[in-house]
């Protein structure tokens, strides 16, 4: 255990740049081998998880790196109906330890995964969205949903949604979300609103109908009294932002199937020749 925590301090004192992207874990449906953004031993009780984890170290396969923080990749398989764990990629002692962390329950080589009750999905066309580090949604994808291991039922499934005249959401076409939103508010008169310093940045909720629902100022105090004191003379401006852009409508998006609302920060500056900037990335 020491030298688990040893290699996990090591990682993140030295790992000054932005989280790494994560591998994903595998899921074998007939002759395919699939990645999945999925962590099904998430799911499993954690006196379990800890035995798993020892074992993995003791049999020096414990194998975390910059973008394998949970140092393993699992195999799963869908067989009759069935997830079943089968074993860890590039590990010779899969078996070994599969049997000690699981006793009984190691059986023709494999673990039925009777903890897990959610949902895995395969993607079946381009990458929509996804967090910078690992879980991603697809435009397309299968969708397997499990109960206690069991599959209850398993669809193909479109997270995009073109809505008529909507605002594109692609990933392509990202930058057209914060041009359209300034194209809106720069309407405003904004040589009195500079005055109150609305000219600052913002997160913008898109919910899950594709319609702008909130607006939040980013705090940039020095300390909580001045943050709550420029959240406070912000909330004008936000309600002038909100009333501009009330009716934009976006594409919706789905993640994996269910409800999404995407955060996206905003950035406008007023120049001192009184001219609105989009200052956006």
């Amino acid at each position: 255990m020491k030298l688990l925590l040893t290699t996990i301090l090591f990682l993140f004192c030295f790992h000054n740049l932005e989280a790494s992207p994560q591998l994903p874990d595998y899921l074998i449906v007939g002759n395919d081998t699939l990645s999945i953004y999925f962590l099904p031993l998430n799911k499993l009780d954690s006196i379990t998880q800890k035995k798993l984890f020892r074992n993995l170290e003791l049999n020096n396969e414990f194998k975390t790196s910059f973008n394998l923080w949970r140092g393993y990749q699992a195999y799963w398989k869908l067989e009759n109906n069935k997830l079943f764990l089968t074993g860890f990629k590039d590990n010779p002692h899969s078996e070994s330890i599969l049997e000690a962390t699981f006793r009984g329950k190691y059986e023709n080589r494999k673990v039925f995964a009777d903890w897990f009750s959610s949902y895995l999905a395969v993607g079946k066309d381009k990458l929509l969205k996804w967090d910078g580090i690992f879980s991603r949604t697809y435009l397309k994808e299968e969708l397997f949903e499990f109960e206690k291991g069991e599959l209850k039922s398993r669809s193909l499934i479109e997270n995009y949604i073109k809505i008529p005249n909507g605002i594109s959401r692609l990933e392509d076409n990202r930058k057209l979300i914060t041009d359209t939103i300034f194209s809106k508010i720069k309407k405003l008169d904004w040589k009195k609103l500079s005055e109150c310093e609305c000219d600052d940045k913002y997160w913008v909720i898109i919910n899950d109908i594709g319609k702008i629902s909130n607006i939040i100022f980013v705090p940039n105090g020095e300390n909580d009294k001045e943050t709550k004191q420029f959240a406070k003379e912000h909330k004008k401006c936000i309600k002038k932002i909100m009333e501009q852009t009330k009716d934009l409508q976006f594409d919706i998006i789905k993640w994996n199937g269910k409800p999404y609302e995407q955060k996206i920060q905003f950035e406008i500056f007023y120049t001192v020749e009184g001219k609105l900037e989009n200052w956006s990335e």
